[in-house]
This record gives structure tokens, C-alpha cells and sequence, in this order.
């Protein structure tokens, strides 16, 4: 009976090592990422691993979006999942390639546009601001004596942040000359900007409403970047402001429907590409 048992125990040890072992695949590096110590931001990072690297993933299934993996040099830690391209065996999701900004992609799970045209949405989810509300917009963004300049953060604020979000993301190719690949390491090429924006309510300050957007990411051959979602910005504000009497006009495109803070704040922290896709087509953003 024991030697039973001990064989049994051998068994499921041999069994449980192969099943580890096959849970060591390699995975791709699409684009450079951040090798962390954790699953998040909250400490520096260990090294920086290229893009078309390879690593070892020591498990499956991420955590908060992160896998946890060896680099080539032997260093283990965590990698953001988006950053990485993971083989069918692993059992995790798969992920799409790394494009550049003039390359047609392959829309984004549950949105109309590629990855490239949204920020991190664990970086980046965005961020209301607490003191407007639905019942107030009538004294300022609706107002036309408001202005965003009142709540809108110095750039001795947002020029540290940009940069060390650029880091966060990987923004680390190195282009001196502001061409604006794909993951240029150029502050120039982007604008460190309000996912929920300040004239429709967003948050002026929380790193979490602000990311380094990218003004030349392309689809189907036209630039659909920053000045784009500037175009949706102004539009969804205009549907927020739509019912009240006299309210600020900001877009050159009329609206035509009415639209809660909160919905107009929803579209542009989710799918902003959607709404900019409806406006070109004459239509609303609901």
C-alpha cells in the first residue's frame, strides 16, 4: 500500500513538471516594453527589453494585464500583456501584432479602432471631474463665460508626466528627427492629453484621465490621432450642452442630439474613434 502511494506521488510530481514546463512558452516582444517587479507601475523598472525580443512566460494567466515572464538575460518579472505576442500553446489570450502608425490593424476588442488609438486602459481608464456634474453644467461647461483655462494644469505638471508616461509605454524608439513611428521616443509626436477631456468634465490632474497620445497613428492610410479626437471633444460637448438654453458652443460640426455628462464622458474614455467615424458620416454620438 505505501509503495502504491509513494508511485502515485511520483506520478503527480513527474505529471505537475511537465505541466509547468509546458506553461514556459516563449513569447514575441512586439513593441519595447518595461520588464517591472510587479504586476503595475508603482516601482521603477528593471531594465528595458527590446521589441522582436523573445521571453519565457513563467505563467499563463495575467495579472492586472500583466505576465509574468524571464527575460533572455535571466532577469524574471512583469511585463505589460499588450506589449507581448503570446503563442496559441500558452493558454493566454492571444495579441496582435505590432503595427506601425501608417499600418492598417485589426480593430480592438469591443471598439471600432485599432490598439493604437487608445491609451492602457489600466493606465489610462479615465477619470471624471467630481466638481461637475450633470446638475451644474449650465455654470460652466455650458457657460459661455467658462473656460477650460481655469482648471487646466500647468505644464510644469504635464511635461514630467508625459515623459514618464512615455516610459510607461514603452515609447522608447529612438527618433531624433520627430518621424513618429510607431513608439517614437519624441515628446513632440505627442500630446499629453485628457482621455475624458476638460470641456466635457474630465479630471484636470489624475494621471489616470492624462496620457501621451499620439498625434500621427493612422488608419487605412489617414491620420486619426490627437487633433482628431480634438474634432470628437468639441462635438460630444456640444451634445452635452445641446438642451440648455443659450450654452457654449464649441465645434464647427452642429450637433443635433442631446447626450448626458455622463454618456458624453463614457464615449470618449471607451471608443472615440466611433463617434469620430459617425461625425464624418453627418451623424450623432450616442
Amino acid at each position: 500500500m505505501q509503495t502504491s502511494l509513494r508511485h502515485t506521488i511520483v506520478l503527480v510530481s513527474v505529471c505537475l513538471g511537465a505541466l509547468s514546463f509546458a506553461a514556459a512558452r516563449e513569447a514575441s516582444v512586439k513593441r519595447n516594453v518595461n520588464l517591472r517587479s510587479d504586476p503595475s507601475t508603482d516601482n521603477p523598472a528593471i531594465e528595458l527589453i527590446q521589441a522582436k525580443s523573445t521571453v519565457t512566460l513563467l505563467d499563463p494567466a495575467p495579472q492586472n494585464g500583466y505576465y509574468h515572464v524571464k527575460a533572455a538575460d535571466g532577469q524574471e518579472g512583469w511585463v505589460w500583456g499588450k506589449n507581448i505576442s503570446l503563442g496559441a500553446e500558452t493558454g493566454g489570450p492571444s495579441t496582435r501584432p505590432a503595427t506601425s502608425p501608417s499600418t492598417p490593424t485589426t480593430p480592438s476588442a469591443g471598439r471600432l479602432g485599432p490598439p493604437e488609438l487608445y491609451p492602457d486602459p489600466v493606465r489610462t481608464p479615465g477619470v471624471p471631474n467630481p466638481d461637475i456634474t450633470q446638475g451644474n453644467i449650465a455654470d460652466n461647461l455650458c457657460n459661455k463665460n467658462w473656460s477650460t483655462k481655469r482648471i487646466r494644469p500647468p505644464v510644469g505638471y504635464t511635461d514630467p508626466l508625459k515623459l514618464q508616461q512615455m516610459t510607461e509605454y514603452g515609447d522608447a524608439v529612438s527618433d531624433p528627427s520627430a518621424a513618429c513611428m510607431f513608439n517614437s521616443d519624441n515628446r513632440r509626436c505627442y500630446e499629453e492629453d485628457h482621455l475624458i477631456s476638460l470641456e466635457n468634465g474630465g479630471h484636470p490632474r489624475d494621471p489616470k484621465n492624462l496620457w501621451p497620445e499620439p498625434y500621427k497613428t493612422k488608419v487605412n492610410g489617414k491620420v486619426v490621432g490627437a487633433r482628431q479626437k480634438d474634432v470628437v471633444e468639441s462635438f460630444i460637448h456640444d451634445e452635452i450642452c445641446f438642451a440648455i438654453p443659450g450654452g457654449k458652443r464649441n465645434s464647427k460640426i452642429p450637433a443635433h442630439t442631446s447626450i448626458t455628462l455622463q454618456r458624453g464622458q463614457e464615449i470618449l474614455a471607451t471608443d472615440w474613434y466611433t463617434c469620430y467615424v459617425s461625425i464624418q458620416g453627418g451623424g450623432d454620438c450616442r
